[in-house]
């Protein structure tokens, strides 16, 4: 029997590649029939009118403003904020006068203080909230939660998780803003690390250590003024021990290019799991004598069934979909049964990878994660 759920009415704040990616991901749910709510997409709030970006948000959206206000006082149920990393507060805060649902982008701010007060707002405010840290919806992920809580596996002893994206290795690639660290708040260690220190602690429990190097290779970018200085990171590197015991790395780049490389191996006493995040796919699970173990089969909310082989596209939008399809059967009040990342969870990883990057200013020099 299929459910019937009332449409979402939603705002987005941002609709630069991110934000179209979150009206795509929805559209994505509704064509291939993913049993949530169908989000329509009423208010959009840019940052210039006249911008390309506000252009196309015409075509989709019945309003199209730069005040952010308009979140405030329009009948919405929810907000998207999915504008650049410094801009997200005050997108959070209109939407809590209207005491609307909120689904913000990672990290939630670009100055870890303020992710701190954004996470305590949303508690206060008592409202429905979710970081977009999609990964978490891969379904080798969830695979990997369910293989570890079940204890098949036992003890984790290591552990190697990378994001190797390519993009900024062309020295000619024009300045922008993810390359300000008044913007950004960081780099590649921020915008992509943010995702696999979410997985680490979703997966592994809680970090007690870090030691790590962090750096820039492309310093300089052409910018509307002539060169301007790139003021965060391109490549990291972390040891992380968790408090379990279990030890490992998480590697960071937007200076790669040709085989991109995005998974994280988990080595057990029973066994090894691989979690490949850049493709649709289950995880794979080894036992300790080598054998490919058949996939636990437990009894899942079926919005986290990957998307049909006809409908699917990259792995990267298939879980921004199932992520968004996750946020709207919350506001709908339903239980998934599968932890989604709260704003807590958000800036948990956000404080993670601010040691590492203090770790890297000291020279490597470990640092406990709750000092």
């Amino acid at each position: 029997m299929t459910t019937s759920y009332r449409q979402l009415r939603m705002g987005l704040h941002g609709y630069g590649f991110i934000g179209r990616t979150h009206v795509l991901a929805s559209q994505l749910n509704l064509a291939s029939s993913r049993p949530c709510p169908h989000i329509v997409w009423d208010t959009a709030v840019v940052h210039n009118l006249q911008s390309s970006a506000a252009a196309l948000a015409a075509q989709t959206f019945r309003l199209v403003t730069e005040d952010v206000q308009a979140f405030a006082c329009e009948e919405l149920d929810a907000v998207s904020i999915a504008s650049p990393n410094d801009a997200h507060m005050a997108a959070l805060s209109a939407a809590l006068q209207n005491r609307l649902a909120v689904y913000c982008e990672k990290p939630l701010s670009s100055h870890i203080e303020e992710s701190l007060r954004m996470a305590e707002m949303v508690e206060d405010a008592r409202v429905v909230h979710q970081a977009a840290l999609m990964y978490r919806f891969h379904p080798a992920v969830v695979d990997a939660y369910e293989w570890l809580h079940s204890g098949r596996l036992g003890r984790v002893l290591t552990f190697r998780a990378e994001l190797l994206h390519g993009g900024y290795l062309d020295p000619d690639r024009p300045m922008a803003w993810r390359l300000r660290q008044e913007q950004a708040g960081g780099g590649a260690l921020l915008d992509l690390g943010v995702h696999l220190a979410d997985l680490l602690l979703h997966l592994l429990g809680p970090a007690r250590t870090v030691a790590a190097d962090v750096r820039t290779f492309v310093s300089t970018r052409p910018g509307p003024a002539g060169n301007e200085s790139v003021t965060v990171d391109d490549w990291a590197l972390a040891r992380i021990d968790m408090q379990s015991g279990a030890v490992g790395t998480l590697e960071v780049s937007r200076v790669h290019a040709g085989r991109e490389r995005d998974s994280i191996e988990i080595v057990c006493e029973g066994g090894v799991l691989y979690i490949p995040l850049d493709r649709e796919s289950h995880a794979e699970v080894w036992s300790a004598t080598g054998e490919r173990l058949p996939r636990l089969a437990p009894d899942r909310h079926p919005a986290l069934a990957p998307i049909p082989s006809k409908f699917a596209q990259t792995a990267h939008l298939n879980a921004h979909a199932v992520s968004l399809a996750v946020f709207a059967l919350r506001v709908a009040g339903e239980d998934i049964a599968y932890p989604a990342p709260t704003f807590h969870d958000a800036l948990a990883a956000q404080r993670l990878l601010h040691v590492i990057r203090v770790s890297a200013e000291q020279g490597g020099e470990p640092l406990g994660v709750d000092n």
